[in-house]
């Protein structure tokens, strides 16, 4: 089948990524001690942009922002053009084309972003990829590029393997699919190994997008950390950072008194090396510029100039007296265990502050206010805290940002009101079959379908007893009678999330 056909017919969703911030990735790189545009006021290309699930949010959050997208598949390309031209936004255009063959004119960008592209298409296009960064990229401009790792997916090829040989490649994508769900049930029954297994449970839950163009694509090509660092080399490019959740940091040995390019080298062995201990899968590489500085591997000093915001909550009680740890979960599921005191009243302090950014002197401030709270030593070790701060930044447990007002929301001063209005953006992806529904912070919101109908309908104009009865209706439609007080209650609680994830005004 043909690839672009089979992206017609089975799109990928089109979602916000938080990795790929414009404020997340100059935050980042500022720890590897590369200092990146203003990303309030940058210029935004996204490469395979699909429908603008990601660029869009952000070209709302950013007014001043110039973003284009580019996507091959006419289909998502003209639904992401719909949904501008209705949205109103001047500062975002998607044009329908290849990234081989980029249209005259574009200029140079600050921010370039090309998420599930690189490892997914054939080398000629891979290396016009790179040729867009270098010519593309602003002096000091930052690329995004996520690609497959070897090191992660050499014990995934069977599967792959399985699932190509044992589905017919004629048949439409969503036909297809349905044979590959098949073919996992054959193979939960055949084989023993337990990574295979794991991924084969994954695969069966997972978005059919995301089997069908990893595992069935004609392309899926994961290379080595090397290869991918030698192909940025030949193209006039320079490895900067990872911008992708790390378990564990690079630390050089014996590095005093190398030169920059040295240190460099070494990073990006020890990089490789890395990639090898932990079967790293995946990664979402900043790239810049060959005469840009030589990048470095995260330093916690760098975490002062930067601000930080987290939404986190805990079961447990917290233990502010003992270094214990204790687990912290986000809205994605994943969990952090923190163990020192200071670190959990951070975390504390970062919650109670979601959807705004803290910068790192009032983080430290809000930390000693929340141990002092709760009757414990106000005092922690600065350096001890950066290095907790930043193994949580790394896990992506909380978020960089290059400045706590890049975020226009201050904690608290958004309550849901009795005529509650959402943004335009999100009333119209709430209203729009398909789309995804984007918090301030760039997270995917997961709505059911009473939610979508609620958010759709903040325009300001309706009372919240209004709502909840125009909610109680559309229930009894479906067979759910529910008394009015209840409905009254669960509507509230749902403007509470809405308020959380900063879609109110």
């Amino acid at each position: 089948m043909d690839t672009l056909t089979s992206y017609d017919e089975l799109p990928y969703d089109s979602l916000p990524l938080p990795e790929t911030q414009p404020d997340y990735l100059a935050a980042m790189a500022k720890l590897h001690g590369f200092d990146a545009p203003d990303p309030s006021r940058a210029r935004i290309l996204e490469l395979g942009c699909a429908q603008g699930g990601n660029l869009i949010p952000l070209a709302w959050r950013w007014p001043e922002s110039d973003c284009v997208g580019v996507e091959l598949s006419q289909v998502q390309a003209e639904a992401g053009t719909a949904f501008v031209e209705a949205l109103g936004r001047p500062n975002v255009r998607i044009l329908h084309g290849d990234l081989a063959a980029l249209p005259d004119g574009l200029g140079e960008f600050d921010y370039i972003i090309a998420h599930g592209v690189y490892s997914w298409v054939p080398p000629s296009v891979q290396q016009a990829l790179l040729e867009v960064c270098r010519r593309h990229l602003s002096p000091h401009g930052m690329a995004y590029i996520s690609f497959n790792v070897a090191a992660g997916w050499r014990k995934l090829q069977p599967l792959r393997a399985a699932l190509t040989e044992r589905t017919a490649a004629e048949l439409p994508a969503p036909a297809r699919y349905a044979q590959a769900l098949r073919v996992l049930d054959e193979l939960a029954a055949e084989w023993t190994d337990a990574a295979l297994l794991k991924e084969v449970a994954y695969l069966k839950a997972a978005a059919p997008s995301y089997l069908f163009h990893e595992y069935l694509a004609d392309f899926n090509a994961p290379m080595t950390f090397a290869e991918f660092a030698a192909q940025l080399d030949t193209h006039g490019l320079r490895y900067v950072g990872e911008a992708g959740p790390r378990s564990a940091v690079v630390e050089l040995e014996d590095a005093w008194g190398l030169m920059p390019e040295g240190m460099a080298g070494r990073w990006l062995d020890a990089e490789a090396a890395l990639d090898d201990a932990l079967a790293i899968r995946f990664r979402r590489a900043l790239v810049a510029g060959d005469d840009a500085p030589c990048a470095q591997p995260p330093q916690a000093e760098a975490l002062c100039g930067l601000a930080f915001y987290a939404d986190l909550r805990s079961d447990e009680e917290i233990d502010l007296e003992a270094a214990t740890e204790q687990g912290f979960v986000n809205p994605a599921g994943n969990t952090f265990r923190i163990a020192m005191p200071a670190m959990k009243a951070a975390a504390m302090a970062l919650s109670a502050a979601y959807p705004g950014a803290l910068d790192y002197a009032a983080l430290l401030s809000a930390a000693a206010q929340v141990l002092a709270q709760y009757g414990a030593s106000p005092e922690l070790d600065e350096a001890a805290f950066r290095d907790a701060l930043l193994q949580m930044v790394l896990l992506h447990g909380v978020m960089p940002t290059v400045a706590a007002g890049s975020f226009a929301i201050e904690p608290g001063a958004i309550e849901p009101g009795e005529r509650p209005c959402a943004n335009a953006l999100a009333r119209q992806q709430a209203n729009t079959p398909g789309w995804v529904v984007s918090g301030a912070r760039h997270v995917a919101m997961d709505l059911d379908a009473p939610g979508r109908m609620l958010l759709g309908r903040l325009d300001g104009s309706r009372t919240v007893d209004e709502l909840a009865a125009q909610m109680q209706a559309m229930l009894a439609q479906s067979g759910r009678d529910l008394p009015l007080e209840r409905l009254r209650e669960l509507t509230w609680q749902q403007l509470w999330l809405f308020a959380r994830q900063g879609l109110l005004v």
